[in-house]
């Protein structure tokens, strides 16, 4: 489902008919390209730029990155330019568009990725490697930077894994180093020019490099030594030494979508994102990104309401992520929150603080933060024992941890997770011992603070990463790796089970090896995941697709061809004068500071955040002082908002039965994505729900039969209850001016408060069936189910007994219309023998008309019971 279409959604093997014309029909415009709220499509005819942002991932995963969203909304606000979407399908739609020779297109506008002038990749993580391979590959565009010609796409790569991209240089054209919200102007303003011009491919790229923060491999040399490690890095082109990140001095700067995109599928991160803070200074001697992301920048707390007020407004989202590296750490968070809640409490909108440091949690803040909704709550103490969070900076101590469990469970919450990491350097086998022991003494505090208490524990293996004090360290290896999860699996073990309630889970261990020599790896790993996402490597941070032998050959065959693999790069300790692959990548944080504190790491030492009170500063390099600088507010820079004068909700309530069509995009939708959809269109339309009570409220709507994916329909039904006695066609036009496309109010008519809900009132359901050119007629399998007394089929359900359906009792009203085109009344409700319109398709013609997308099939009405 990972590009919103129908198609999407299908099996590997669907009937060839119905789905080669959905293909087809995919490639051409139609206004439920896409299809989700707020998203943009220009006309290609009117702009001179086409940017397309690829994710190499799926898209519930790709829409769930904040940086992927700000650079979308803010590059189509240049009206020279458009920017569409992509993002990797899943191998059903992979292998669909291969058979029919079709290039992966773009949401927008169904553009082929070779189209575009601009195609700028998020490397979010290393192991999504292979998957941009995937995309050029089906995208019709050369996988390596030296085989391409003039009109093919400027291949850029940014985000995170673009501070070490020496494994991908070969197949990228430049990277962005660092932030991105004003290099893609100057980029976008080369590009431009140099296509009214002659210019070559190499001028391209020459001025390209002129622009600070942009990276292009090919400008320089990396040469080896005998050792095999690198001897030199030369640049070509003079004055090109080192390329230093770009770094937006004050995140209030940073432009803010008026009407973000709001996904019709459920995305990993489901939530309205704001970002409040950027940068950390905190010193945690593992972490990249506090140190790639410094200085500390904090958005105006007044600014954070207004943001999220429009956000809320435009996008109907219950819920908004205050995203930073630890949202505690913001100055202003409680009167910010307080305000919040003031504001949108009444209105059951919650937050989400994606991650919390220990020492930051106070009683005050878990109130505020669970004023709607208590889900679970995630702290990350890193390391179990003193001894090693003093080795790894992390600043915060034992009592903290326990301290914030026992403030999180007497606040009401009943799940805390807790993130921690095995094989860091100079760790001791009690270290790990240490994990568990410290959780259940957490749970047994937690215990007493609610009965319900639960602790869930998620244990991954160290990389060391580029630009850390760890850089330098080996990583050990996955038979380590598996020796340690051992030990925690012994600790829970004797434990017993009366701690049945704390859940350790290593992640998988696999994975982890490859993650840390494509970390820290150079130019000839582009062997390695060259060969890998031949043999059929994509999409390797699922754990499903990724394949362990596959990767150990690709490094074997690396070996082979340069003398080093897997070892030489992930679990070999770099000496303090060795050349490092991304050593002419110069992210501000000086080399000889990261030594020094991987130095004190060894002594234990603490290094203190400079941003928050402490006047001393740890000369890393990251300010310059003058444009670059920490930014953070104080309470008083916070101007409270008036108190939100009390409204009377009114006693009396009206609910409201309406009937709407779901056709075009929103075919694709499953029920639950449907519900959300229909829900969100109530926010924006601001209508007063009540809500139900207890730990996470629910808004008072009941939905009808759920309509199964890929099925038309004109006669959805749902109740909804409001406050007072609102006149319905007020509220219907209010709901139809919001829904979304592939959504059409058909009727809204209140109903007695004593009527039976739409759920229990729905009796049977009137459907169609067409079937395509080329299928069988249904004349004879319908008078061969006529004369038969019982038409039994056989429900599979995983981990269950098959359940068998009479179709002679659920369906009834047969009226067949030409060969191929079927009505029928499907019945359902309590006590009725209930089944699929595929299951009858089945039963008539065979299971390949049954597959998703092959048969129309369209819901065109519904029976109540009678009163």
């Amino acid at each position: 489902m990972s590009l919103s279409l129908p198609l999407a959604a299908q099996s590997a093997r669907p009937a060839p008919s119905r789905l080669d014309s959905l293909i087809l029909q995919a490639q051409k415009p139609s206004r439920y390209a896409g299809g989700e709220l707020n998203a943009i499509r220009k006309d290609w005819s009117q702009v001179d730029l086409k940017w397309a942002l690829a994710f190499p991932d799926t898209y519930e995963v790709g829409m769930s990155n904040v940086g992927f969203r700000l650079l979308y909304h803010a590059l189509n606000d240049r009206p020279d330019a458009l920017c569409e979407r992509l993002f990797m399908p899943w191998s059903d739609l992979e292998a669909a568009l291969k058979r029919e020779q079709l290039p992966l297109f773009s949401i927008e506008s169904r553009a082929p990725l070779s189209a575009f002038d601009i195609v700028g990749f998020t490397l979010q993580f290393e192991l999504c490697y292979t998957t941009v391979l995937a995309m050029l590959d089906l995208g019709g565009v050369p996988l390596l930077t030296k085989d391409r010609r003039r009109d093919d796409p400027l291949i850029l790569g940014g985000g995170p894994c673009a501070y070490n991209p020496e494994p991908v240089a070969d197949f990228f054209d430049c990277f962005v180093v660092g932030e991105g919200e004003e290099v893609i102007h100057e980029i976008s303003s080369a590009v431009r020019g140099w296509k009214s011009g002659r210019g070559s491919r190499e001028e391209l790229l020459w001025q390209l490099a002129e622009i600070p923060g942009v990276y292009v491999p090919s400008l320089f040399e990396i040469r080896y030594g005998p050792d095999k490690t690198i001897s030199a890095i030369v640049p070509k082109k003079p004055g090109y030494e080192t390329v230093v990140r770009r770094v937006v001095p004050d995140l209030n700067l940073v432009p803010q979508a008026e009407k973000p995109i709001v996904p019709f599928m459920q995305t990993v991160h489901d939530r309205l994102p704001l970002e409040i803070q950027r940068g950390c200074t905190r010193g945690c001697r593992f972490c990249q990104v506090g140190m790639i992301t410094r200085p500390t920048r904090q958005r105006d707390p007044n600014q954070v309401r207004e943001i999220a007020k429009r956000g809320l407004a435009s996008t109907g989202y219950e819920e908004v992520g205050f995203l930073s590296l630890s949202a505690g750490d913001y100055s202003c968070i409680n009167g910010v929150l307080e305000d919040f809640f003031e504001e949108f409490g009444p209105e059951n909108v919650g937050i989400s603080l994606p991650s919390l440091r220990t020492e930051t949690m106070t009683p005050r803040l878990a109130e505020q933060i669970g004023r709607v909704r208590k889900s679970g709550f995630t702290v990350a103490p890193e390391a179990a024992t003193e001894r090693m969070r003093r080795v790894i900076n992390k600043g915060n101590a034992e009592k903290d941890l326990l301290h914030a469990v026992d403030t999180i469970f007497e606040a009401g919450w009943d799940v805390v997770k807790f993130y921690f990491m095995i094989g860091l350097p100079t760790e001791r086998d009690e270290d790990v011992r240490a994990i568990v022991n410290l959780c259940a003494e957490a749970l047994r505090r937690g215990r007493k603070k609610n009965q319900r208490a639960s602790i869930n524990v998620g244990v991954s293996t160290f990389c060391p990463k580029p630009f850390t004090p760890f850089q330098w360290d080996a990583m050990i290896p996955l038979e380590e790796t598996n020796r340690k999860h051992g030990i925690l699996k012994d600790e829970v073990r004797k434990l017993g089970r009366s701690f049945k309630d704390l859940h350790v889970k290593p992640h998988d261990a696999r994975q982890g090896a490859l993650e840390g020599a494509l970390a820290l790896g150079d130019r000839r790993l582009a062997t390695a995941v060259l060969h890998a996402y031949k043999a059929g490597q994509r999409l390797d941070g699922w754990t499903e697709n990724f394949q362990l032998d596959v990767w150990q050959e690709a490094f074997r065959a690396c070996e082979r061809e340069h003398g080093v693999g897997l070892a030489f790069f992930a679990h070999r300790e770099k000496g303090q004068h060795e050349i490092l692959p991304f050593d002419h990548i110069d992210c501000e944080v000086q080399k000889p500071y990261l030594w020094d504190e991987r130095m004190e790491s060894l002594k234990e030492g603490a290094t203190d955040d400079c941003a928050y009170g402490n006047e001393h500063c740890t000369a890393c390099g990251a300010c310059d002082y003058e444009v670059v600088d920490t930014i953070v507010f104080k309470s008083a820079d916070y101007a409270p908002q008036a108190p939100r004068p009390k409204v009377e909700l009114p006693k009396e309530r009206t609910t409201l039965r309406i009937r709407y069509a779901k056709d075009g995009a929103a075919i694709a939708l499953s029920h639950l994505e449907t519900m959300t959809a229909i829900l969100r269109a109530f926010r924006r339309a601001k209508l007063q729900i009540p809500h139900t009570q207890g730990f996470n409220p629910k808004p008072k709507v009941g939905f009808g039969p759920a309509c199964p994916v890929g099925t038309e329909s004109e006669a959805e039904y749902l109740d909804l209850e409001l406050f007072g006695t609102p006149d319905p066609a007020h509220v219907a036009r209010h709901i139809s001016a919001e829904l979304p496309l592939g959504f059409r109010l058909l009727a809204c008519e209140p109903v007695p408060a004593s009527a039976p809900s739409v759920s229990a009132s729905i009796r049977g359901l009137r459907l169609r069936l067409e079937l395509p050119e080329g299928a069988p007629s249904l004349a004879g399998p319908l008078e061969t189910l006529a004369q038969t007394p019982r038409a039994l089929v056989m429900r599979e359900r995983e981990g269950k007994a098959p359940t068998p359906i009479d179709l002679k009792t659920a369906v009834s009203e047969l009226v067949l219309e030409g060969e191929r085109t079927l009505r029928f009344l499907l019945r359902t409700g309590e006590g009725e023998a209930t089944a699929r319109p595929a299951e009858l398709i089945t039963h008539l013609v065979g299971a390949e008309w049954a597959a998703p997308g092959v048969t129309r099939i369209v819901r065109e009405g519904v029976v109540f019971a009678q009163a």
